[in-house]
């Protein structure tokens, strides 16, 4: 999470705006819902009528879409804490070094038992109307180890978990970085 505030737009960006505001605008695009997502994070929206929970996958409808009212306003974002055995990243490619909009993110959780995966959270952003998980490639990183085979196979689940727009879905080019970053390579 802290790796994408860090890539969350230009400095004056970054010391004026929110993590909230990020999330409410509704992007596929902002980086830091992605590693929200992947953290089972949860927001809390708060009105005149009261107050209720929603879990951060619940909260978006679509591109720039949520659940939230107009007389609603966001509180609170809440996740629990990493295990000592969980490792995360982030990582994030764009056009640009620098207040660069995502082309894709994705964020990683891994829990791991010694030298083996004992679960997996992988999201991804940019790549459909909303974050999304890659339900196969967690599921198949469960119990494994992580040599260059695991993660590419990991990597190809990934991939193909995500629905871009047409216009980008066949690139060979987008293909090739897809798989760069999804294997943190």
């Amino acid at each position: 999470l802290a790796r994408a505030a860090w890539e969350v737009g230009a400095p004056q960006i970054r010391n004026r705006g929110t993590v909230a505001g990020n999330l409410i605008t509704a992007s596929p695009a902002n980086d830091t819902i992605t590693p929200l997502m992947a953290l089972g994070a949860s927001v809390t929206l708060q009105s005149t009528k009261g107050t209720h929970t929603i879990p951060l996958k619940d909260f978006y409808t679509g591109v720039r879409r949520t659940v939230m009212q107009p007389d609603e306003m966001l509180v609170d974002i809440s996740f629990p804490a990493m295990k000592t055995t969980e490792r995360g990243t982030f990582v994030k490619l764009a056009l640009r070094r620098a207040q660069a909009i995502s082309v894709i993110n994705v964020a990683v959780i891994l829990n791991l038992e010694a030298d083996t995966v004992k679960s997996a959270s992988v999201t991804l952003g940019a790549v459909a109307p909303t974050i999304i998980h890659a339900p196969e490639a967690e599921t198949y990183l469960a119990g494994k180890q992580l040599t260059d085979d695991v993660l590419e196979e990991a990597a190809r689940l990934t991939m193909k978990a995500s629905k871009p727009i047409d216009d980008i879905r066949g690139s060979a080019t987008y293909r090739r970085e897809m798989v760069r970053v999804c294997t943190l390579r």
